[in-house]
């Protein structure tokens, strides 16, 4: 997939999204997640990337997509445990990185669902950071 220009709701949506679900913790008392454990909105996460398959089909394959989505959100939530508080760092560079040059190429489906899975994930952690220091 190859934009004409920078699109914006790939970038904004899912780290808007990401952002807002790292809330639940602590806003709902959830007897099995705690308030430092973020499982229950990365399940969320990954319910919602059904909606991979809502999208016209110029973005190409929507299974390979949404396999992208995914197995991006398992690493990327793996990277918190391997690397601790420099995972979060990294994840949030590669997405960043992703997001200045993505548009300007022609990718596959499965390297738009990584785009979109890290977008979510960065949004998650830096609303993790913010809903832990204020709530």
């Amino acid at each position: 997939m190859k934009w004409e220009s920078a699109p914006l709701w790939p970038v904004a949506v899912p780290s808007i999204v990401g952002f807002l679900l790292s809330f639940i913790p602590y806003l709902f008392q959830i007897e099995y997640f705690s308030k430092k454990n973020l499982l229950a909105p990365i399940l969320v996460l990954g319910i919602l990337g059904v909606c991979c398959f809502l999208l016209p089909e110029k973005y190409g394959n929507k299974k390979e997509l949404y396999f992208g989505y995914l197995v991006t959100l398992l690493l990327s939530y793996s990277f918190r445990f391997l690397f601790g508080f420099y995972g979060i760092v990294v994840v949030f560079l590669v997405w960043l990185s992703q997001s200045i040059y993505i548009w300007q190429y022609n990718y596959p489906p499965f390297r738009i669902g990584i785009w979109l899975a890290l977008g979510a994930m960065s949004g998650l952690y830096i609303g993790g950071i913010l809903a832990y220091n204020l709530l």
